[in-house]
C-alpha cells in the first residue's frame, strides 16, 4: 500500500475538529503587500547604514523615516510603561504644586482676615478716643 493511500484513509478517520485544525495549520504564502513591506524595510535599513540619513525614498512608495539605533529603544515593549510612569509622575508633581499653591492661598486669606480684624479694632479705638476728646465723626 502506498503512503499517499494510507494518508487518504487516515484523513477519512478525521472528525470535523481535526479537519479544521489541519486546514488552519496548512502553509500559506505571505501576501504580496507584506513581502513588499519587508523588502522596503530591509532597503531602508541598508540605506540608513550606508548613508546615516534618516529619510529614505524606496523604489516604490513615498518617503520613509528610518529610526536610528539610539532611538530604537522607543519602539521596545517597555517604552510604553516608561511613558506611563513619566506621565503619572508628572500628574503627581503637578498635583503637589497645585496643593502647595492652595495652602499658600489659604494662609494668605487667613492673614488678610486677621489684618482686617486688627485694623478694625485699631480704628474703633481711635474713634472712641476721638469721641472722648469731643470730636463728632458722624457729620
Amino acid at each position: 500500500m502506498d503512503s499517499n493511500e494510507e494518508m487518504r484513509e487516515n484523513e477519512e478517520d478525521f472528525g470535523p475538529l481535526e479537519a479544521q485544525l489541519k486546514k488552519a495549520l496548512t502553509r500559506v504564502d505571505a501576501p504580496p503587500t507584506l513581502i513588499q513591506f519587508l523588502e522596503t524595510a530591509i532597503e531602508a535599513e541598508e540605506h540608513q547604514k550606508r548613508t546615516g540619513k534618516l529619510w529614505f525614498r524606496p523604489k516604490r512608495g513615498g518617503l520613509v523615516m528610518v529610526m536610528p539605533k539610539p532611538w530604537r529603544w522607543m519602539m521596545s515593549p517597555w517604552a510604553g510603561g516608561l511613558v506611563a510612569a513619566v506621565l503619572v509622575a508628572g500628574v503627581f508633581l503637578t498635583g503637589e504644586h497645585v496643593y502647595q499653591v492652595h495652602v499658600k492661598q489659604v494662609q494668605a486669606t487667613q492673614q488678610f482676615e486677621q489684618a482686617t480684624q486688627i485694623t478694625d479694632r485699631a480704628l474703633e479705638r481711635a474713634r472712641e478716643k476721638m469721641r472722648k476728646a469731643g470730636v463728632d465723626l458722624d457729620q
